[in-house]
């Protein structure tokens, strides 16, 4: 089966790969997986265990789960159903199950396989979304390597699937909300996916939908994107799931430095209400005890970032479509545009020799000039931070009336000045960057998931603002902020 996966690998591609969005599993990674999904089923060896492979590639996740079975329960019947409809994948998926056929006819083990060449979710199209699909409940196990691939909200994929799709969906969130609709109750199923569905208004129909089904039993993280798939590059942090059609109360979660050595890391056990947050049922990936405090305290905040009167929006000039009116000089027709390079430690400055002025020409995209918190919307994985901030003092500037900000920043208002400068306190400080980074595993600052994030009250950010001067904010060191924040709020980042 290696040799025959190395050579799909070899007719496929990087660029082929990405262009259907399927990445093929590495053997170490299938095989744990079969293992942990087995390891959290009922198997009952008096009657035929179904299995599911949505998006079986060359097989090499679902024939998983076949030899772990045949090794823990020689006397069962496994039947394999999988799906694929990619032309050479489907001629290593057919070697492989034929491969396997004979090896357990030949060994009296009883198996027998379905593969069918057609689109996982488009197959029922017309019965989905009939209530009655809900309880369609026919495999005992699911494993699964979807393809990552965003869609068209009025894809056919988006349409078949669409009480679970917010915008443009992607595709591997389709698949895993099917197949939990195809397992029977109490039975499990494993996913190798991307992260992002844990947060973000676009998955939040999906998240909602999973959780009404059943439970996260199992999360696996990963310390490096780039050690699962190798050489294929894919940028997305990824995590195993292991979902189970039942209640339960609590999530084992593993934190993986390498898939050398899976079977080396122990669980982390997490109650479900730290993990799984809000009205918008957002995931936080808890790995650590210090995770646990930091989760523990954003739960005893008593507001929003919004209900403390706060509000982030992203900035206003997407500067390539609108070329024509950057400015390298000063002018009396022209106003300051701020991007992330203005930003030196928490002041703002203005450092650029070209493109730091936007013509007034167009009113859309001009904002008052008062004071706010600028955040840079894009950091690296290297970098300390996620959440960089700096203090825009608008009497720096008081010759304008009006701004403008890159759309490569955010920017936050508040309801007064106090509370601003409350705020930018409370962002700037460790701990909650450490809480920002339980929530998203993107290295971009999202203003949605900000704005819903739990936050101090207003009278506490009120108390904050008042004690400090503009000065003494874009002056203040990080063992400052920090001790303010411990001070005020509790919730030391390095408990």
């Amino acid at each position: 089966m290696s040799k025959t996966t190395e050579y799909f690998f070899k007719q496929l591609g990087r660029s082929e790969q990405k262009k259907i969005g399927q990445f093929t599993t590495p053997i170490q990674v299938a095989e744990y997986m079969a293992e942990r999904l087995i390891n959290n089923a009922v198997i009952s060896s008096n009657h035929t265990i179904k299995i599911l492979d949505p998006g079986s590639g060359t097989g090499i996740l679902g024939l998983a789960v076949v030899e772990k079975l045949f090794t823990l329960f020689p006397q069962i019947h496994v039947e394999l159903i999988a799906y694929e409809n990619d032309p050479i994948a489907l001629k290593v998926l057919k070697y492989n199950l034929r491969l396997v056929k004979d090896w357990s006819d030949k060994n009296k083990m009883s198996f027998s396989y379905d593969i069918r060449e057609r689109n996982y979710i488009l197959e029922d199209e017309e019965l989905i979304n009939d209530s009655a699909y809900l309880y369609r409940n026919s495999y005992d196990l699911i494993i699964a390597n979807p393809p990552y691939k965003k869609l068209s909200k009025n894809s056919l994929e988006a349409n078949a699937m669409n009480f679970i799709v917010h915008g443009a969906p992607n595709i591997y969130g389709l698949f895993w909300a099917k197949s939990i609709i195809e397992l029977k109750p109490k039975a499990t199923s494993a996913f190798i996916i991307p992260r992002s569905w844990m947060s973000g208004a676009y998955f939040e129909r999906l998240r909602k939908f999973v959780f009404s089904m059943g439970s996260i039993i199992e999360l696996h993280a990963f310390g490096d994107r780039n050690n699962i798939f190798g050489s294929t590059k894919v940028l997305q942090e990824l995590v195993i799931v292991i979902f189970q059609k039942q209640k339960t109360e609590i999530i084992n979660v593993w934190a993986h430095d390498d898939i050398k050595s899976l079977n080396e890391s122990n669980p982390l056990i997490v109650p479900k209400h730290l993990a799984i947050v809000g009205s918008e049922q957002r995931v936080y990936l808890i790995t650590n005890t210090k995770e646990i405090a930091i989760a523990r305290w954003a739960e005893s905040l008593p507001s929003t970032f919004i209900k403390s009167g706060l509000k982030m929006k992203t900035g206003l000039t997407v500067c390539f479509r609108n070329r024509e009116l950057i400015e390298d000089k000063e002018t009396d027709f022209n106003v300051p545009i701020f991007y992330s390079d203005n930003f030196e430690n928490h002041r703002i400055k203005l450092k650029r020799k070209n493109g730091q002025y936007l013509s007034t020409k167009r009113p859309g995209l001009l904002q008052d000039n008062i004071d706010y918190i600028f955040i840079k919307r894009f950091s690296s994985k290297e970098e300390a931070r996620r959440i960089q901030t700096a203090f825009y003092d608008s009497q720096q500037f008081s010759n304008k009336q009006k701004i403008s900000t890159d759309n490569k920043l955010n920017f936050v208002i508040a309801e007064s000045n106090y509370l601003l400068r409350g705020a930018f306190i409370v962002l700037s400080s460790t701990i909650f960057d450490d809480y920002y980074r339980l929530l998203s595993g993107n290295t971009q600052v999202n203003s949605t998931e900000i704005n819903s994030m739990k936050f101090p009250s207003k009278n506490v950010l009120y108390e904050i603002g008042y004690k400090y001067s503009v000065s003494q904010l874009i002056n203040m060191k990080q063992d400052k902020i920090d001790q303010i924040v411990f001070k005020m709020i509790g919730g030391r980042s390095d408990e």
